[in-house]
C-alpha cells in the first residue's frame, strides 16, 4: 500500500514509532527534572543544610548517646553491686549512764549495710569530758561486750526498711 505523497506503510510506521519514543523521552525528560528539583531541595534544605551532612551529625549523636548509655549502665550496674555494702540502717538510743546526774546526753549509733555488718559508737558525756567509743558489728554482733543501749541501737538500726 503506497501513499501518493511516496510513503510506505513500513516508513509510516517507523515515523508513527519514533514519534512515540519522541514524546515518551520528553515526557521522561519531564519527571527527570523534577525529581532532580525534589532531590535538590531535599538534600540541601530550606536553610541550606546538606541533608547527608545532617544525617552524618545525627548518627554521630546517636553513637555519643549510645555510648553515654553504655557508661551510665555500668555505673548503675556498680552501684547496684555495692549497695548492699551501703550504710542503709541506721539505729539511734539517747540515755543518761548516770543515774544521779545530767540528761540524756550519751548516746549509742548503730551504722549497718544490708549484711548487718558496720559499727556502733558510743558517746559518754559527763560534767568534764566526752568518751566516745567504737565496737565492729558483723552480722548483727560484736566480738566485743555491748551495753543494753548499743544493742538497742542495733535492734532500731535493723527494724528500720
Amino acid at each position: 500500500m503506497n501513499f501518493e505523497s511516496g510513503f510506505s506503510i513500513v516508513e509510516f510506521l517507523l515515523f508513527l514509532i519514533v514519534g512515540v519514543i519522541l514524546v515518551w523521552l520528553a515526557t521522561l525528560e519531564f519527571r527527570l527534572m523534577r525529581l532532580t528539583k525534589t532531590l535538590r531541595v531535599l538534600f540541601s534544605g530550606r536553610t541550606g543544610a546538606d541533608l547527608e551532612q545532617v544525617l552524618r551529625e545525627y548518627m554521630e549523636r546517636m553513637d555519643r548517646t549510645d555510648e553515654t548509655i553504655k557508661q551510665f549502665n555500668q555505673r548503675a550496674t556498680l552501684v547496684e553491686q555495692k549497695a548492699p555494702y551501703n550504710v542503709s540502717h541506721v539505729g539511734v538510743v539517747r540515755f543518761n549512764p548516770f543515774a544521779d546526774k545530767g540528761g540524756d546526753q550519751s548516746f549509742a549509733v548503730a551504722l549497718l549495710d544490708d549484711h548487718h555488718d558496720g559499727v556502733v559508737f558510743t558517746g559518754l558525756h559527763s560534767r568534764s569530758d566526752v568518751r566516745v567509743y567504737a565496737k565492729p558489728i558483723v552480722g548483727g554482733t560484736s566480738t566485743y561486750p555491748l551495753t543494753n543501749e548499743e544493742s538497742e541501737a542495733i535492734t532500731r538500726a535493723l527494724a528500720k526498711k
